[in-house]
């Protein structure tokens, strides 16, 4: 006795994985949906077996001829009715398999059907209706063969109890006013006939019914895999994408985002989940704010490790099936090496630029420059120059110095040697670098650690990294002198590149000024040439290699320099 289970469309973890064929298989029913008919039918059975035999329990104690023994024996089958359906119950929570208990279960409703039959009239017993009940119940739990099967059980249960309680071969006590045993065989054969044909329509209605019902499961079934590959391929298309996808709900919540987003954000993709789309990308909202056609823009985002990132953002609009606006999409890349590649790439280009106009100009300074300098020598000889022109033209020639220093850093930095790659020790060339700073007086009171790996090998051109590891040092004494006075510089090594940093606890450098300190002529020093950071520049580039700078105003400034190691 089974009440008809409705089939929810659910994915199934033991479907077929995508891309198998259901085509030419037999057709199996999901276990979850027979467990779930299976333990429907025990809650059905109990509820009707509780209300016929408490009715027909009232009925005979309210009776004039009630039989006390009888009760006795229908408050029994009640009792077995209740163990019975414990007993399958726990069974199904210990993992046995639905059909394995279905089986049982089900004779055990034909035997109980039988043996209250028997006890209330035999053929002319108003329970016969009850394998009616299970026939319908097969037909729901095991469609067309349970059907068929049952039926002919319960024709067969029909028969020897009616002839067994006819011939009244267990003297049990019966309940009912009609007694079997007196009724002539002709009107046996027309009850047991009315029987037979009940009992067969119900098993053709029910067969037909599970003739249906199989083949909405195998519809059903079919139409889970495609959803379940449908499902699977969407999950695998989005948990490929190389860039980053988030769908938001129309209030900005985050509804969905794939694992590129979580790798681009720096946290994991389930933690973004019913967040604010405008604390994971701040500046977001004017893009959401925008009408149906997709819009772009790049991005400053802040991750949670305190990266800053250049992001690539689209958002369009998510619509459903029927082209109604549900939410937004946010595609996005990180585009901060390519953003820093193409200013780099603008770098160079003016670098190039700024140099060959420097070239021209530096030869065409240093020839007129020789020749005031050697004209003031000989003025400065002179018997008639008083002391104050021999001062003055003292004066000259320190600032004639000074220009052909500028000019020999312009040429320097517009006509570079090409690199003469050795190998050498980069921890031995940075210490000696480091002492030689030490004992300058141009350093003043700065105090210069370091921290340097030895021996770290590499193959480059030792002068003109030594170049380099001078200017930095050099700018970052002027710096920390109006500062903290502490200059830091470490040197490691690594798989590929070595690399070597140096850090001041000056004033640090603006945000806007910093975009352009590696620009030729560019300095925030009241007698620097702006030259020195921008040869600095060109030399690393000539070693395939990269600096960067990092700095915050008020807390310092940090230079960092990789280099490859090998040739």
């Amino acid at each position: 006795m089974a009440t008809i289970p409705v089939p929810t469309v659910r994915h199934d973890p033991a479907a077929p994985s995508p891309g198998d064929s259901l085509v030419g298989r037999p057709q199996v029913v999901p276990t979850s949906d027979l467990r779930g008919r299976v333990t429907r039918l025990l809650l059905l059975r109990t509820i009707v077996i509780s209300v016929v035999l408490v009715l027909s329990l009232w009925l005979q104690v309210t009776g004039e001829q009630a039989s006390r023994s009888a009760v006795w024996l229908q408050s029994l089958l009640l009792s077995v009715t209740y163990v019975s359906t414990i007993v399958f119950g726990v069974l199904l929570r210990r993992g046995f398999a639905p059909r394995r208990v279905a089986r049982p279960m089900q004779a055990t409703d034909l035997a109980v059907t039988s043996l209250l039959v028997y006890v209330t009239g035999g053929a002319q017993s108003p329970y016969t209706f009850l394998y009616a009940l299970s026939i319908v119940a097969a037909g729901a739990l095991s469609y067309r063969r349970g059907a068929v099967i049952v039926t002919i059980a319960s024709l067969a249960a029909v028969t020897v109890t009616a002839i067994a309680a006819w011939t009244n071969v267990l003297a049990l006590p019966s309940s009912a006013p009609i007694h079997p045993a007196n009724q002539a065989a002709i009107a046996l054969i027309r009850t047991l006939g009315i029987n037979y044909a009940a009992l067969v329509g119900v098993g053709a209605l029910s067969f037909i019914f599970g003739d249906q019902l199989q083949k909405g499961a195998e519809s059903l079934a079919t139409t889970r895999k495609a959803v379940a590959d449908l499902y699977t391929l969407h999950q695998d298309i989005v948990r490929s994408l190389a860039s980053g996808l988030i769908t938001i709900a129309p209030d900005g919540t985050v509804l969905a985002a794939n694992v590129a987003a979580g790798d681009i954000l720096r946290q994991p993709a389930q933690a973004m989940l019913n967040q604010p789309i405008d604390q994971l990308m701040p500046g977001l909202a004017s893009l959401l704010a925008g009408g149906g056609e997709p819009r772009r823009a790049d991005l400053q985002v802040k991750t949670s490790t305190g990266d800053e990132l250049t992001v690539g953002v689209t958002v369009s609009q998510l619509r459903d099936v029927r082209d109604q606006v549900i939410g937004r999409i946010v595609n996005f890349q990180d585009l901060t090496e390519l953003r820093r590649l193409e200013h780099q790439t603008r770098l160079q280009d003016r670098l190039v630029t700024v140099g060959q106009l420097a070239a021209g100009i530096a030869h065409e300074i240093r020839n007129p420059l020789a020749s005031i300098s050697g004209s003031i020598e000989l003025l400065k000889q002179a018997p008639q120059a008083s002391e104050d022109d021999r001062t003055l033209m003292t004066i000259v020639n320190r600032e004639i110095a000074r220009l052909n220093v500028l000019i020999g850093d312009l040429l320097d930095y517009a006509n570079p040697r090409p690199p003469r790659l050795v190998d050498f020790d980069l921890g031995v060339l940075v210490e000696e670098t480091l002492q030689v700073a030490r004992g300058d007086q141009a350093f003043g009171d700065v105090e210069i650690s370091s921290e340097v790996d030895k021996p770290l090998p590499v193959a480059a051109d030792p002068a003109k990294l030594r170049q380099v590891l001078w200017n930095l040092v050099r700018n970052a004494a002027d710096a920390a002198s109006a500062g903290g006075k502490h200059i830091k510089v470490t040197a490691r090594g690594g798989p590929e590149f070595a690399t070597f940093t140096v850090e001041d606890d000056g004033p640090g450098i603006a945000p806007a000024q910093l975009a352009h300190i590696f620009d030729p002529f560019f300095t925030t020093k009241s007698k620097g040439t702006g030259l020195g950071l921008a040869t600095s520049h060109a030399v690393i580039a000539e070693h395939h290699g990269r600096i960067d700078v990092e700095s915050r105003v008020g807390e310092g400034t940090k230079m960092v320099v990789r280099i490859p190691r090998g040739r």
